[in-house]
């Protein structure tokens, strides 16, 4: 694995000059983590900025009595640790290898001095903490006012993105579906989307069936989820 495109392919790091790249790939580490390996345990000082070069991560947070609840989800030219880049934090909830995966760890020290010499990416990394705040906010909004099926419908739609934004060009708000329809891939297994959601696996199950049997959405690989009626979907997730 080159060590320098892990870097290059994080959205922050794309405004450093190729000397910025090197400086950052020199101080970085390659680590291997099995599925089900943890990466960074509840309350261990958080040391690195941790960027997935190839697999998943997830944060999980865990009750005493064993239930859990997926808050984040990380796939390749994401990152994890930012927080600590800031001031000295300690991580909140299990960081886990959702799939076997390849990470390239970054010392905090090092990406403060990138920062310090380059603000640009200073900027990149505020607005990337910024969406993450909103997405936050979104969750928790989700988890109070929705049920279960309008928050499987607002997820799904949060994944096709800006598509999922307004009706195509040229329809009106109570448009029909695009033939076409919009694919989306989920980027965890679906019993993870359920404890992302707030539910259980069957329960998430007896929801994707509903939306296909309502001509919403057909299934069509393992994670692969094709929307047939965004308009629909819409208004169902708006409740």
């Amino acid at each position: 694995m080159e060590l320098p495109s892990c870097a290059a392919g994080v959205p922050i790091f794309q405004v450093l000059p190729e000397e910025g790249l090197e400086e950052l790939s020199a101080a970085m580490r390659h680590r291997h983590f099995a599925r089900g390996e943890v990466v960074i345990a509840t309350g261990q000082p958080v040391e690195y900025l941790v960027v997935i070069a190839r697999g998943r991560l997830k944060v999980v947070h865990s009750t005493p009595g064993g239930r859990e609840q997926v808050v984040r989800a990380l796939g390749p030219g994401e990152f994890i640790g930012e927080m600590a880049l800031f001031a000295p934090a300690r991580q909140e909830g299990d960081l886990v290898a959702s799939e076997e995966s390849d990470c390239c760890m970054v010392p905090r020290q090092a990406v403060q001095a990138i920062l310090q010499r380059h603000p640009a990416v200073a900027l990149r990394l505020v607005e990337a903490l910024a969406q993450r705040l909103s997405g936050a906010e979104q969750l928790i909004a989700d988890l109070g006012l929705r049920d279960v099926g309008q928050r499987l419908a607002a997820e799904l739609l949060r994944l096709a993105g800006h598509v999922a934004e307004r009706p195509p060009a040229g329809s009106g708000a109570g448009a029909g579906p695009r033939s076409e329809g919009v694919r989306v891939t989920v980027p965890m297994p679906w019993a993870e989307m359920a404890v992302h959601l707030g539910t259980t696996p069957e329960s998430l199950s007896r929801r994707l069936k509903a939306l296909a049997d309502q001509g919403l959405i057909r299934q069509e690989e393992t994670r692969t989820v094709l929307i047939l009626n965004l308009p629909r979907l819409r208004r169902m997730a708006e409740g």
